[in-house]
C-alpha cells in the first residue's frame, strides 16, 4: 500500500509511514527541488501513480486555528471525508514563505500510536496502526519568538486513500493546504477613566 524509498520509487510496500521525500517539501531552504509542492510526491515515481492528485471522490482536509502566538502548540486534525475505502495515510509540514523553509516543531500527542513525528519534528505521519482510521490528531509548536518568521505558514498535507493490495495501483492521492499567521498577542491596554468631582 504505501511504497518505501527515499524518492518513491521503491517497489516494496510499506504501511508504517510516508517516506520523507514523498510530501514532495523540503528539508530546508536550500533543498528548493523537494519544497511542497515539489517534483517527488505521493502520487508519482511508483508510490500511488494511477490517478491525478484530488482526483477520487473524497475529502482530505486539514483543521487548524489561523492564528497563534511564538511558541504555542497548536493542534491540527487532519481528516478524511465521504471515502469508502478501509486505509488512509498521511503526511503533513509547515513551511513559511522564505524560501519554503519547514519551520516549526511537529510533536507526538500523548500516548497516541497512530502518528508519529519524522526527521526531528519537520513531518508529521501515520503509523502501521494508524492506516485504519480516517483521521489524525497532531500538535505542532510554532517557532519562538527569537526566529523571524515570514508568514504565512503553510501546513501542506498529502493523504492517501488506499486498498491495501500491495501494489500502487488503485490508490487515490490528496493534497490540503492551510495557512496560519504566527505573531505576538496583542495586550489590551488598560484605560484610566478619570472622573471629575462636581464643585
Amino acid at each position: 500500500m504505501f511504497s518505501s524509498g527515499i524518492v518513491c520509487n521503491s517497489t516494496f510496500a510499506r504501511s508504517d509511514g510516508a517516506p520523507i521525500a514523498c510530501l514532495g517539501a523540503g528539508i530546508d531552504k536550500f533543498n528548493v527541488l523537494f519544497a511542497a509542492p515539489g517534483w517527488y510526491t505521493c502520487g508519482n515515481l511508483g508510490c500511488h501513480y494511477q490517478y491525478p492528485i484530488s482526483s477520487g471522490k473524497a475529502k482530505f482536509m486539514l483543521f487548524v486555528l489561523d492564528k497563534c502566538a511564538p511558541g504555542e502548540t497548536v493542534d491540527i486534525l487532519v481528516s478524511f471525508k465521504q471515502t469508502n475505502t478501509d486505509f488512509h495515510g498521511f503526511q503533513i509540514t509547515a513551511q513559511d514563505t522564505y524560501f519554503n523553509r519547514l519551520v516549526g516543531t511537529f510533536i507526538n500527542v500523548g500516548d497516541d500510536e497512530d502518528t508519529q513525528v519524522e526527521a526531528g519534528g519537520r513531518f508529521a505521519t501515520h503509523t502501521k496502526k494508524g492506516i485504519k482510521q480516517k483521521f489524525w490528531h497532531v500538535k505542532w509548536q510554532a517557532p519562538p519568538a527569537d526566529f523571524w518568521v515570514a508568514n504565512p505558514v503553510r501546513f501542506y498535507a498529502m493523504g492517501i486513500e488506499a486498498n491495501n493490495d500491495d501494489t500502487p495501483m488503485g490508490d487515490y492521492v490528496y493534497k490540503a493546504t492551510r495557512l496560519l499567521v504566527v505573531e505576538p498577542k496583542k495586550t489590551k491596554k488598560e484605560q484610566i477613566r478619570v472622573i471629575k468631582k462636581k464643585e
